[in-house]
């Protein structure tokens, strides 16, 4: 594994000597590549925009999705790279901000707050950007097989000011970052178990979200604040803000966390369909209700 590591180090090295141009170009093939050979994941994405929208979509549309999933996919590898060395102006001409209002003011109150957010537009750039220019955010991260790889993640995250929470043991952490009024990150738009969730309404159809943010909205008091990046073109970006939404607290602690769950599917799923193409489709989102959409196509 360390020369597997070594051998990476080393081509990340040379991504990053590479003109800017090319080394894009580069990505772009990669992306092209990966959508005439992923004939299961495509399939996948195809799955769930036909469950999502019916058939109100045309096949050139479905397959205009599937092309920018990857391309989306590698820009994130992309720019975890390219952000290693990108300057403060760089970052700054590159992202524009709609209702920054909002974080600002829940900022000068000194108020803790909990982001959250979906698999959905450049979301390494979303990341450097605010811990770079806006406060620290603790940010919850998967673990993968690699430690090494890990690290070398968790490193260039912390580099713009990130503090990288894993999910083994990541409720204490994040529980400390509010009672010392920080700012956590949350990404709840992949499929959970219903043991872990609640079931909620996403995007038109049944499925479980995480409840997380739900559960420290309502223990600590604060607001959960939506918010996405949106990839324009020549590599530009516009992060949006969405009005946060109030914990509810009352007797009926259950009833709290599902209506908290379903206000903040509506507003992922909002944002999704602002421009459907920047979402992650590959993923397998609804198997918890609807699984036999992909154990059909499976058999294709």
């Amino acid at each position: 594994m360390k020369i597997l590591y070594y051998i990476f180090l080393t081509f990340v090295f040379i991504l990053r000597k590479m003109p800017k141009f090319l080394r894009r170009s580069f990505f772009r093939g990669i992306a092209n590549l990966t959508y005439l050979f992923a004939k299961k994941t495509n399939k996948i994405i195809e799955s769930n925009l036909k469950l999502v929208y019916g058939e109100s979509l045309s096949k050139e549309e479905i397959k205009s999705i599937q092309k920018y999933s990857y391309f989306n996919m590698v820009l994130w590898v992309q720019t975890l790279i390219e952000n290693l060395d990108v300057s403060d102006e760089e970052l700054k001409n590159s992202v524009d901000i709609e209702n920054e209002e909002i974080l600002d003011e829940l900022v000068k109150n000194k108020e803790a707050f909990i982001l959250i957010s979906a698999h959905f537009g450049n979301m390494e750039m979303m990341s450097t950007y605010l811990n770079r220019f806006k406060f620290s955010i603790n940010q919850v991260a998967r673990n993968s097989n690699f430690r090494e790889f890990d690290e070398f993640i968790t490193e260039a995250r912390q580099k713009s000011g990130a503090k990288i929470v894993y999910r083994h043991g990541a409720l204490k952490k994040l529980v400390k970052a509010l009672m010392k009024k920080e700012v956590i990150s949350l990404i709840i738009d992949q499929n959970i178990n219903s043991k872990d969730g609640n079931e909620v309404e996403f995007l038109g159809v049944k499925a479980n979200q995480s409840s997380s943010s739900s559960s420290l909205a309502r223990k600590f008091k604060v607001k959960i604040v939506p918010i996405a990046i949106f990839n324009k073109d020549d590599y530009k970006y516009k992060i949006k803000v969405y009005d946060p939404i109030d914990p509810i607290v009352t007797e009926n602690e259950q009833e709290d966390l599902n209506n908290l769950s379903q206000a903040q599917a509506n507003a992922l799923s909002d944002i999704i369909n602002e421009d459907k193409k920047q979402w992650f489709w590959p993923h397998k989102r609804f198997k918890s209700h609807y699984r036999e959409i992909y154990e059909k196509n499976s058999n294709n």
